[in-house]
């Protein structure tokens, strides 16, 4: 099930990353381990940035919360570069990492407030 954006606010985009032990499971790494971790909002599944405005975004950990990362976008840049998509158009916010995390994406939908809070 994607989750529907209200393009007229502010959104934080999130992530939970996990990646292999030395045992080769994925596990959750400790805070701070993971580094330089990006977001690009995308038109399609691993595609290229819908603008330059919505590229390579640089995400923030969330205190206390070991590889949970977040992109904030503010309402400007989604009103301008995503509500133009279409409301109930699908998007993707692709995190990538060199090493770590490539070409991860999750699925939103386009939203104008009608249907969300």
């Amino acid at each position: 099930m994607s989750q529907r954006v209200n393009c007229h606010k502010d959104f934080d985009f999130q992530v939970d990353v996990t990646i292999p032990n030395t045992a080769g499971v994925l596990a959750t790494p400790a805070a701070g381990v993971i580094t330089a971790l990006k977001m690009r909002l995308a038109a399609t599944r691993n595609g290229t940035a819908i603008h330059a405005d919505v590229d390579a975004l640089s995400a923030s950990e969330r205190a206390g919360q070991a590889a949970r990362f977040y992109v904030s976008v503010d309402k400007a840049k989604l009103e301008t570069h995503i509500l133009t998509l279409g409301v109930g158009a699908p998007f993707f916010a692709v995190w990538s990492k060199t090493g770590d995390m490539d070409m991860e994406n999750v699925r939103y939908l386009v939203d104008d407030g009608t249907n969300v809070a």
